[in-house]
């Protein structure tokens, strides 16, 4: 039957608007999708950021570099939300584009109704998208600079590149959305989509390899989560322990949920009582066609928890980090191959200091000389290039006489007697009294005190354990870093100096003491505290404000997610409580056997999130390590708030759609 194109337009207009209730949110949510990945991209792109090449400010090309790593996140997810969330939208049309077939309408006409349709769609997201976010673009900078401790600035720019990225991505989502629709109808026999509601479903059967496969994956990655004791482990084990707790969640859902609601069903007591009858039953229908859908939910809600606390730990430690980095507002580190005097750098500090016309309060002056070691056993050798990396240990040494002056004290320590201060935690456990280091064995007689050289440790990257170990005198040190033979172990005298200015340092004083410093010696390294302040919150601001990009994104997915299961849920469980309510199911008895039901759905994902985040919590902190210093009762704090939080949102999510579940499921009941 041929169509003329102006009817098929008709019936595509009223197609949608008959089915708004489905593709308004699915609209909604791509939009929002869109702004989001038009907003990082455009961002990145920026002349307020990078400008010909050149960074607009102190740390900005790091910036840029993590607004596009976001974006091609953002691009990802965004194309699994979208299609996934077609199907949802698509699984309502089939009768409809069954109908037109019935009626003689060709498979040419129903494809020309659904591109029209994608068309439309992709007018009405990517336009509303680019624009809300060119609108949203200027907040969302002066919301970055704010975060980043920078001076707001005036103007908008329209980013044709980041426009033309958008344009592109989302038509080629759509595309794929477009033939995947295309296919299923062409594919599918109109009569038997039309019947497909009244079709019988048989019981799902418990998949038990799919169940093994989920316990021996979620409890291997728990165990690696737990069992983690090291930063550098975690950055080893870290991107293994979440796919490992992924897997393991797809399959315990779709496998591990019908195994428990079958041990329900045989337990006799419980299942023979009205509401338990009717749940359980219907639960395991749903859970045969939303096990994945849930576990999705589960997934992207532990993402949005942990990427919200790992941000606000970032900001609320910020400035704790930055004195931890630098306890003085100028530091200063030489190397070299031979220990001299104090008075050799300090003598160059002060005519530094000089040169620059800055006043400075006392100098802080630090020697010592570091080694990387490996622990093999009870004993602390050389590194082997074929070891256990996660068993290397950064030992800093320092002689007794200086250790004293550092200190004020006057210890005294007998031939092979040492003082050791260790962040190891199994040193501290032992409780070793001995230590073999390098094939000498010394006696533990004491703790070092850790802020004798804690000027010179930064915190931002403590890949491995720290050992302070105080030896009697030089010759001792010597005797350690004279046997090592390779390369990469290769120790020179380092001496810190450090000290707080009095007043303001300007830039043209600091570049001017730079000068003077590398002048004198080559192998002087210069930073300070206000302008590597500037870098941190940079660095980490930009980080943090990505973040909530991805945490909104993932959001909204979830949210998406759920909407779309209670619309699909309650008008597949419409004709079940109609039968029911025939045979004598009560309205009071329908509230509340749906009500229990919903919540055991909706809760599930939620309850699971929270564990896996909660389990999360101790490697993610050692990963965090890498990069800053982080107070493991602020992150505790961080976690606990942010699961509330997160759960209050939820509940309200789940109020929400509750309702509109309930409405379907019980308007022809009454």
């Amino acid at each position: 039957m041929r169509v003329n194109s102006k009817l098929l337009t008709r019936l595509t207009l009223t197609g949608m608007k008959n089915n708004r209730k489905r593709l308004i949110p699915f609209l909604m949510a791509a939009t929002f999708t869109i702004m989001i990945f038009y907003i990082l991209t455009s961002l990145a792109y920026t002349p307020y950021i990078i400008s010909n090449g050149e960074e607009a400010f102190y740390g900005a090309g790091t910036i840029a570099i993590m607004l596009k790593i976001g974006s091609r996140i953002v691009a990802f997810v965004s194309a699994i939300f979208i299609i996934y969330a077609n199907q949802f939208v698509m699984k309502s049309r089939k009768k409809e584009m069954a109908l037109y077939g019935v009626l003689g309408m060709s498979k040419r006409n129903i494809t020309f109704i659904m591109i029209l349709e994608t068309v439309i769609n992709i007018l009405i997201t990517v336009g509303i998208g680019i624009l809300a976010g060119t609108f949203l673009n200027k907040i969302s900078l002066l919301i970055l600079y704010k975060i980043i401790k920078q001076t707001p600035v005036n103007g908008i720019l329209f980013e044709t590149k980041a426009l033309i990225n958008t344009v592109v991505l989302f038509g080629i989502i759509f595309l794929i959305c477009l033939i995947i629709n295309v296919a299923s109808i062409r594919v599918g026999n109109p009569i038997t989509m039309l019947k497909s509601d009244k079709t019988g479903e048989k019981e799902p059967k418990v998949k038990v390899f799919t169940f093994i496969i989920g316990i021996i994956t979620l409890g291997a990655g728990y165990y690696i989560a737990l069992a983690t004791h090291s930063t550098f482990a975690a950055a080893q084990t870290l991107i293994i322990s979440i796919l490992l707790v992924i897997i393991g969640t797809y399959c315990l859902f779709i496998a591990g949920s019908i195994f428990i609601l079958k041990m329900l069903k045989k337990n006799e007591r419980f299942y023979y009582k009205t509401r338990n009858f009717i749940s359980v039953s219907n639960l395991i229908y749903r859970m045969k066609h939303n096990a994945a859908g849930l576990a999705s939910i589960c997934i992207l809600s532990t993402a949005v928890i942990l990427l919200l606390t790992c941000g606000s730990s970032l900001m609320l430690l910020g400035e704790n980090n930055i004195n931890n980095m630098y306890p003085t507002d100028v530091r200063v580190e030489f190397e070299d191959d031979e220990k001299k005097p104090e008075e050799y750098y300090t003598n160059i500090i002060n005519n530094a200091i000089k040169k620059s016309d800055v006043n400075n309060a006392e100098l802080i002056c630090r020697q010592y000389e570091s080694i990387m070691l490996t622990k093999e056993g009870d004993s602390y050798i050389y590194i082997n290039y074929l070891g256990d990396i996660d068993n290397n240990k950064d030992v800093y040494t320092v002689a007794l006489d200086d250790y004293n002056r550092y200190i004020g004290k006057d210890i005294k320590l007998a031939d092979d007697e040492i003082l050791v201060y260790t962040t190891d935690e199994e040193y501290k456990e032992n409780n070793q009294n001995i230590m073999n280091i390098c094939d000498h064995q010394y006696n533990v007689v004491g703790e070092a005190d850790y802020k004798a050289l804690h000027y010179i440790f930064d915190p931002t990257m403590a890949l491995f354990e720290r050992y302070i170990i105080v030896f009697k005198n030089e010759e001792d040190i010597d005797s350690i870093i004279s046997g090592n033979t390779l390369t990469m172990n290769n120790s020179e005298k380092q001496t810190y100096i450090g000290y707080d200015i009095k007043g303001t340092l300007d830039k043209n004083s600091m570049n001017i003491f730079k000068e003077t410093v590398n002048s004198i010696d080559g192998n002087a390294t210069v930073s300070f505290k206000e302008e590597e302040r500037t870098f941190f919150y940079n660095i980490y601001g930009g980080a943090f404000f990505v973040g909530i990009f991805m945490a909104i994104l993932f959001l909204i997915a979830t949210v998406m997610i759920i909407y779309y299961k209670q619309m699909s849920e309650g008008y597949e469980d419409q004709k079940r409580f109609e039968i029911l309510a025939k045979v004598g199911l009560t309205e009071r008895e329908a509230k509340k056997t749906i009500k229990r039901q919903v919540m055991i759905l909706f809760f599930m994902p939620v309850i699971a999130a929270i564990i896996h985040s909660v389990v999360a919590t101790g490697i993610i902190r050692l990963f965090l390590r890498m990069i800053l210093v982080v107070d493991s009762t602020v992150f505790a704090a961080a976690i606990g708030i942010v699961c509330i939080i997160f759960f209050v949102i939820y509940a309200i999510v789940y109020k929400i759609t509750s309702g509109q579940y309930y409405r379907i499921v019980y308007a022809n009941v009454r």
